[in-house]
């Protein structure tokens, strides 16, 4: 994995944090709706994101046992 690819999945994991956030503002929704995502967010989203920064860390220490052979 390359460095580049490594920082697209970084900026994959900001952009579903940046969505949160929009969903969870109370600017753009109502209580009812932001209580939903987050019950969304805690019952699958909440892993996603774990399983996604668990892969970058993997991808990370991939990059640096290379560099280091």
């Amino acid at each position: 994995m390359t460095p580049e690819e490594i920082k697209a999945k970084a900026e994959a994991v900001i952009q579903k944090l940046y969505k949160l956030q929009h969903d969870l503002s109370d600017r753009f929704n109502s209580t009812h709706s932001i209580l939903d995502t987050l019950s969304t967010f805690a019952y699958t989203g909440l892993d996603d994101l774990i399983t996604d920064i668990e892969e970058i860390r993997d991808d990370l220490e991939d990059l640096e046992e290379a560099e280091n052979e």
